[in-house]
């Protein structure tokens, strides 16, 4: 039994037509992880930070910080999307301190980044936003 051509054309557009959805809602899922790529400024307004995405998850690079010294190192590395707005098993370092701890992030929003440290059963929470 054969197509006839309604029937073909019926059928592309019908293929078509779904592997645009596939296609869309992959993009939607995975833009969704991003919207903690980009700078970020912290409260006091003394250090800018940029989230990339790398192999292992998503890391910050200090861009500016009132010590010169540290810009360009890594200041949070690791970072796993749980959700679309949580972040986990990452690892900040505290350099005053030469100290290596875990760390979180929670986006709030677009504009708002809470970034979470803990060590040992101190943790802290610095609020962070888009630059």
């Amino acid at each position: 039994m054969a197509l006839n051509l309604k029937e073909c054309r019926k059928m592309k557009k019908i293929t078509l037509f779904i592997v645009s959805c596939l296609v869309t809602i992959n993009m939607l899922a995975f833009n969704q992880n991003d919207r903690i790529l980009g700078k970020w400024i912290n409260e006091n307004r003394t250090r800018i930070i940029e989230f990339v995405k790398t192999s292992h998850g998503y890391d910050a690079y200090i861009v500016r910080a009132e010590d010169k010294s540290l810009n360009g190192h890594v200041q949070i590395e690791g970072l796993r999307p749980a959700s679309p707005d949580l972040f986990l098993d990452g690892t900040a370092y505290i350099f005053s301190r030469n100290k290596k701890i875990k760390c979180q992030a929670l986006l709030r929003g677009v504009q708002k980044l809470h970034i979470t440290g803990k060590y040992g059963l101190i943790s802290k929470t610095q609020i962070w936003e888009k630059y």
